[in-house]
């Protein structure tokens, strides 16, 4: 009984899981396709305006990444400022303590520097904690200089990454110029295809034209008939008196005619 119900389980299990599966493929299936005729239903025309609309959002794009690059421009210009300034600092430092050193050769007791006379010692310890303070600028230095070439290397990507969007943008809006032309030529091309095809409509013109073609020329040939020579020779009619016919001369003539003829 247990191994039945435990099956029975697995069998519902599995039918759910086919049943599931197979609504999730419908369900998706569908989707995709409405999509599909959803996007074949949008005319070019939106589809391009949109486009447009893309591009011109690029605008914002590039200004966002260019702000960040300027204070970055900025930020390294006062960096190599500051590097120049202590190399400088240390180019000064290293004169004094060489002309110091050499001050000291020889080990005199007494050394004058600027008119005042100071004991070799208390030159000897000036010039350790100079060239103490020395080192450290030079590691300061060093750590500014690496600084420096890590930022201007992130500049470089950073100014690249702005060109390649810049170029994309010029790019995109050159296809775009393209494909409107190429529309407007295809708009031009359909518009004589339907008129071509239309011959319904080109057959009731042509027959309306043909039928005021014919009324004007009847009324042509009206105004001729009414005003040229066939109205010259009409005659009008004119009321004459009955006539008198003489019978008797009529018939004497046709009788003395048809004698002669058996004669």
């Amino acid at each position: 009984m247990r191994k039945a119900l435990i099956a029975i389980v697995i069998v519902g299990a599995v039918v759910f899981f086919v049943r599931k599966s197979c609504v999730s493929s419908y369900v998706g299936t569908t989707w995709c396709q409405v999509r599909k005729e959803v996007k074949q239903q949008i005319s070019t025309k939106f589809e391009m305006d949109r486009v447009r609309h893309e591009i011109a959002n690029l605008e914002g794009d590039i200004g966002n990444m260019i702000r960040p690059i300027a204070e970055y421009m900025a930020a390294i210009g006062r960096l190599r400022k500051d590097i120049s300034a202590l190399e400088t600092k240390l180019d000064e430092q290293k004169t004094t303590m060489l002309s110091l050193t050499k001050s000291l050769e020889g080990n005199p007791e007494f050394i004058t520097l600027e008119n005042q006379k100071y004991s070799s010692e208390r030159i000897r310890r000036k010039l350790q904690a100079d060239f103490h303070a020395y080192k450290q600028g030079e590691t300061h230095l060093k750590g500014q200089m690496k600084l420096l070439e890590h930022k201007e290397t992130s500049l470089k990507g950073a100014q690249d990454q702005l060109a390649k969007v810049i170029s994309k943008k010029r790019e995109y809006e050159l296809r775009l110029a393209q494909l409107e032309a190429e529309e407007e030529m295809l708009q031009v091309a359909r518009l004589g295809s339907k008129l071509q095809l239309d011959d319904s409509r080109a057959t009731q013109i042509e027959a309306a034209l043909s039928e005021i073609e014919h009324r004007l020329n009847v009324q042509k040939h009206q105004i001729e008939l009414y005003n040229g020579e066939f109205a010259k020779d009409i005659v009008p009619t004119q009321r004459t008196s009955p006539t008198t016919v003489d019978l008797s001369t009529i018939r004497q003539h046709l009788e003395n005619s048809a004698t002669a003829s058996k004669n």
